[in-house]
């Protein structure tokens, strides 16, 4: 039988493969019933042929004009590109080779004995201020003194540390490692809220903790690190606030809230475009699939988490009726512009009184409209305005308890002007804000 070569052109993609020639596939029949059964199991996979942007109806018209032969090769084509993609032992690496015999392999993390101090001083956190009355000359979140061990917290009675995890992880434009840096420096995080009408600073006992350590070549590495860190913040009864780095970090730090608060005593409200709920990924950890992989190792229930602003081309349907069904409640940008962000901002109170009592707030960047966050690591048309971002975030920090907050996806080298780190900076003082209210209402019931 003579063959010829056919060409199937797939979403940008040019496939050679050999099949036999024959006649058209009947006009009105349905080239798919021809098909052997494997072939037909395959197509049945909708997420497999999203993949290559076909739906079955696209694949039907394609099949339509060739023959049976044909028709079965172009199947072969994908099925054979797909195989391709698989990991293959033999072929492909399982791991990124380290060398665990380094003299130096935990040198990152070990934390610097008190033994050391050339000046020896009582524990608690301590100023790096020069001047009295204006900024010092290094800078700390908040313009807070500083604490370098448990004890400082402790001996402070530290209430809100500020510590900084500079980790540049997956996708996205990168550069949020040098997020706690730029925002260290940077105006909005001091002085009084006008709306809350409390000054944060004079009522909460505030430290910057510092950075935490990430091996930048392996920064998977470092998240066991941040998980320990943060949760032995936590076990001193401090509200951790993590300043990121990318969301990769929503997992360490959520985690790091259920091992101090125990499984199933944490609710999570995530504010951010993206749903971070890919499923289907050749890692394990990334930005791009921390809610999956949270909910996956029963870190989190879906009913214990609240998306709030997602849109855009990744919140498609298929995903959000995935996250509904396993129970998360999204309110999406939609909703807070049919609804105002006051009805929304009530329904996620309301909705946090109904769950566990500790709510940690997670705060991607990109929930917010480019316009107010140029520099957001996967920036997002059409978001969140800071006029409606700020309250929101006040309004749950004073009306919930919320024992940590993360500020993820800030990524400085992106933008131009100071826009994006104000931004984020106002936002980490709203919470602050929030926060000290709830502490002075207590105070007066």
């Amino acid at each position: 039988m003579a063959h010829k070569t056919i060409v199937v052109r797939i979403a940008g993609l040019c496939l050679l493969a050999a099949a036999p020639s024959g006649a058209a596939i009947a006009q009105g029949a349905d080239p798919i019933a021809a098909l052997p059964a494997d072939k037909k199991a395959f197509l049945a996979d909708k997420d497999l042929l999203a993949h290559f942007g076909l739906t079955l109806e696209k694949v039907r018209i394609a099949l339509q004009a060739r023959s049976p032969e044909d028709a079965a090769a172009y199947v072969d084509g994908l099925m054979a590109m797909v195989a391709d993609a698989k990991y293959q032992p033999g072929r492909d690496p399982s791991e990124i080779a380290l060398n665990p015999q380094a003299r130096g392999w935990n040198s990152g993390t070990v934390v610097r004995p008190a033994f050391l101090d050339k000046l020896k001083r009582d524990p608690g956190p301590f100023s790096l201020k020069r001047y009295m009355f204006r900024k010092s000359g290094i800078p700390t979140f908040a313009d807070a003194p500083v604490a370098i061990r448990k004890e400082d917290l402790v001996a402070g009675k530290v209430e809100v540390a500020f510590v900084g995890a500079p980790l540049d992880f997956s996708s996205g434009w990168r550069d949020a490692k040098h997020a706690p840096e730029a925002l260290r420096g940077m105006d909005g995080l001091i002085g009084a809220d006008a709306d809350g009408g409390v000054d944060p600073g004079l009522v909460l006992s505030i430290a910057d903790y510092g950075d935490l350590t990430i091996d930048s070549m392996a920064p998977d590495r470092g998240l066991d690190h941040v998980r320990e860190m943060v949760a032995e913040m936590a076990s001193v009864g401090v509200k951790p606030f993590i300043v990121g780095g990318d969301h990769t970090l929503m997992y360490p730090d959520v985690a790091a809230m259920v091992d101090n608060y125990g499984a199933g005593n944490v609710a999570v409200v995530q504010f951010d475009a993206h749903a971070d709920a890919e499923v289907n990924s050749d890692h394990f950890l990334s930005d791009n699939q921390t809610l999956s992989r949270l909910m996956q190792d029963k870190v989190l229930r879906g009913s214990d988490v609240i998306h709030v602003g997602m849109r855009g081309r990744e919140a498609d349907s298929a995903t959000q009726a995935r996250l509904k069904t396993a129970g998360v409640r999204i309110l999406p940008t939609s909703a807070i512009a049919e609804r105002g962000w006051q009805a929304v901002t009530d329904d996620i109170v309301a909705g946090l009184a109904k769950g566990p009592r500790n709510v940690f707030v997670s705060f991607d960047m990109s929930v917010l409209d480019p316009g107010d966050a140029p520099a957001s690591g996967r920036p997002v048309p059409g978001g969140i305005a800071m006029r409606e971002a700020i309250p929101m975030i006040r309004q749950i920090c004073s009306k919930t308890n919320v024992v940590g907050f993360d500020l993820l996806d800030t990524a400085p080298i992106l933008d131009p002007t100071y826009v994006t780190r104000m931004s984020a900076n106002y936002i980490l003082h709203a919470c602050l804000s929030g926060i000290a209210m709830r502490k002075v209402a207590s105070k007066t019931d």
